[in-house]
């Protein structure tokens, strides 16, 4: 692992009583890959009504460029002097941040229950991920743990449960693949 590189992030909050998502989910598809052209194929965008949270890897700091983009897409529906904006330059910092908003976020079962479903449905879609979702899940598993010791992990059997779910269906995808380029591969030395 290049040394020069590290998971940075920038999270952003409204400071709005009503919670609703910042972007809507076509919207964040978007800026994604604006993002992913600009800082490389290691970006991550957790959208929830909690606010929004952007992961990357690199060695260079994207957090004003992130800020700006994030107040671009949102120009029409959020008033920006609302937002709050966290920047997290380094490992640790995003594991503190990352883990004490999950921590924050077990207060509220339902809350938690969601965010880790989205989680764990980013970490499946983000498969291909070499750097920003590997280090995610060492902090999301690890405060996982740390909660499920304590007692303090809301919904414990349905996240496990929506776990295994997804990696049934990553290996039947795998299974589907590995036939698929058996009958190609057939085909091709016929």
């Amino acid at each position: 692992m290049d040394n020069s590189k590290s998971i940075k992030s920038v999270n952003i909050r409204s400071a709005s009583i009503k919670k609703r998502l910042l972007i809507s989910s076509s919207m964040v598809t978007a800026f994604e890959t604006f993002l992913k052209r600009t800082i490389g194929k290691e970006v991550l965008i957790v959208n929830t009504n909690m606010g929004i949270e952007v992961y990357y890897y690199s060695k260079n700091d994207y957090s004003i460029f992130i800020r700006e983009g994030v107040l671009l897409y949102t120009l029409a529906r959020i008033d920006h002097e609302k937002l709050k904006f966290v920047n997290n330059l380094n490992r640790e910092e995003v594991c503190r941040n990352f883990c004490e908003t999950l921590i924050a976020f077990s207060q509220y079962p339902q809350i938690f229950l969601a965010y880790a479903k989205k989680f764990i449905y980013l970490k499946e879609k983000n498969k291909s991920s070499r750097y920003v979702i590997p280090i995610l899940d060492s902090f999301f598993e690890e405060t996982l743990k740390t909660l499920n010791e304590t007692g303090e992990v809301p919904h414990y059997k349905k996240i496990e449960k929506t776990k295994k779910r997804f990696q049934k269906l990553g290996s039947e995808k795998n299974i589907i693949m590995n036939l698929i380029a058996e009958i190609l591969l057939k085909i091709h030395s016929n």
